[in-house]
């Protein structure tokens, strides 16, 4: 993740020649009788008071250069500016450079999902000010404030007025860092364990809720009439008739479909770094049983891309490994070349104004799946069943997620009950 310095240190660099930023920390480089130009690390956070202590050390050792102490007596020089005892360094470690060293040292085994996560909430703790400070200044009061400072109000600017869930996947990930910092020896304890709980938001309370609302049959129905892209139209039946997630439907190939024993494997994800990769878990791979809507949208996909030619997949791996398949996609771009982005649409504003068109109320195009698993227990799917199809390990989710709306979409969903237990 490339690092992005404010305008006031990027000018305090250049004001300090010799000065560098390296790894998330700063280091001097100036240039010795024997050795030629030699860099060395100072241990410092990067900010602007720090460049110019830099600034200071480096005009040090020049100077100690100049009069011959690094000819004299070359391991005291060592010693006075570079001592052995990394105390110095690891005490000044800044947030953004404990950021940096985590995802180095955990590369090989973190999604794009999850950098994308680290990402934001490095973004979010800049916003506040502290992301160039020093890493052991970031105690629970400081956390409390920030979150605190973070969920308060109207969404008005971009790290204001979030949701409380919003902040809780910041501060998760910020957890992740200071594990990392304690693990290093920077600080001593992770204050995020001991943070307050922040009030549940009951803003939308008495409306209807936003994180789950799955198409009705009658609205599918609406929302295909308007849609006028026919692979679209395509993959959003295939999407509310198997629960398939959008990247999951994007890396779908044929060689993954077998029409004799009914059934789709699901065994890729499209990243929204254009990269295919396994499921998030290992339930996620699995195989959908075809329903005849499924199937008949998979029949007549073949008109269009079961005889373009195989193209070569690289699949992704953890630790940076990869393999190529020749694979031919299921669903392609018009010009017959795969997705690289897993997102229903890409053109700004379509799905909404299909939706409007419709005269359906807007949801994101990911209710798609919920609106499989909320038809699929109205017909009376097992749960247990369903969470396989679905990718879940168990039945929690079902429950939890899609119960509550099949009393909501059957008005005669408790005359059933009653009959069911001999009353009328």
């Amino acid at each position: 993740m490339p690092v992005i310095y404010s305008e006031e240190i990027n000018a305090a660099l250049k004001e300090a020649r010799g000065v560098q930023p390296h790894n998330g920390s700063l280091r001097v480089q100036f240039k010795t009788p024997d050795k030629g130009f030699v860099r060395k690390s100072i241990g410092l956070s990067i900010n602007v008071e720090n460049i110019k202590v830099a600034k200071r050390i480096l005009e040090d050792i020049n100077k100690d250069i100049q009069n011959r102490l690094y000819q004299n007596d070359p391991e005291y020089f060592w010693s006075k500016h570079f001592p052995t005892n990394s105390e110095s360094q690891t005490k000044n470690i800044s947030v953004r450079a404990c950021f940096s060293e985590y995802i180095e040292e955990n590369s090989g085994g973190l999604s794009d999902s999850i950098l994308d996560k680290l990402k934001s909430s490095l973004s979010w703790l800049n916003h506040y000010r502290v992301a160039d400070k020093p890493i052991k200044s970031i105690d629970k009061p400081t956390l409390e404030k920030i979150r605190k400072s973070t969920v308060s109000g109207n969404k008005e600017a971009h790290f204001n007025g979030c949701a409380v869930s919003t902040v809780k996947e910041y501060t998760n990930s910020f957890k992740k860092i200071l594990d990392h910092a304690v693990e290093k020896e920077y600080i001593k304890t992770n204050p995020v364990p001991t943070l307050k709980k922040l009030p549940k938001d009951n803003y939308d309370l008495e409306c209807e809720d936003d994180d789950i609302r799955p198409f009705s049959q009658t609205e599918l129905d609406s929302l295909l009439n308007v849609v006028h892209v026919p692979r679209i139209k395509l993959m959003i039946k295939l999407l509310a008739w198997t629960g398939m997630r959008h990247g999951e439907i994007k890396a779908l190939s044929w060689e993954d479909v077998n029409f004799g024993e009914n059934y789709i494997h699901v065994r890729y994800n499209l990243t929204r770094k254009g990269n295919l990769k396994l499921p998030k878990t290992k339930a996620g791979i699995r195989k959908i049983e075809l329903l005849p809507a499924a199937k008949e949208v998979l029949i007549e996909m073949k008109e269009f891309t079961f005889g373009v030619a195989p193209q070569i997949d690289v699949i992704h791996y953890k630790n940076q490994k990869t393999k190529e398949l020749m694979r031919r996609r299921v669903f392609l771009s018009r010009d017959n070349k795969p997705y690289r982005r897993p997102e229903l649409s890409t053109v700004p504003k379509q799905w909404a104004n299909w939706l409007l068109e419709a005269n359906l109320n807007y949801r994101p195009a990911y209710q798609l799946r919920h609106t499989y698993a909320s038809q699929m227990l109205m017909a009376g799917a097992q749960p247990t069943w369903l969470a396989t199809q679905m990718g879940h390990s168990d039945t929690s989710m079902i429950s939890k997620i899609y119960g509550k709306w099949i009393p909501g979409q059957d008005p005669d969903y408790i005359h059933k009950l009653a009959e069911k237990l001999g009353q009328k």
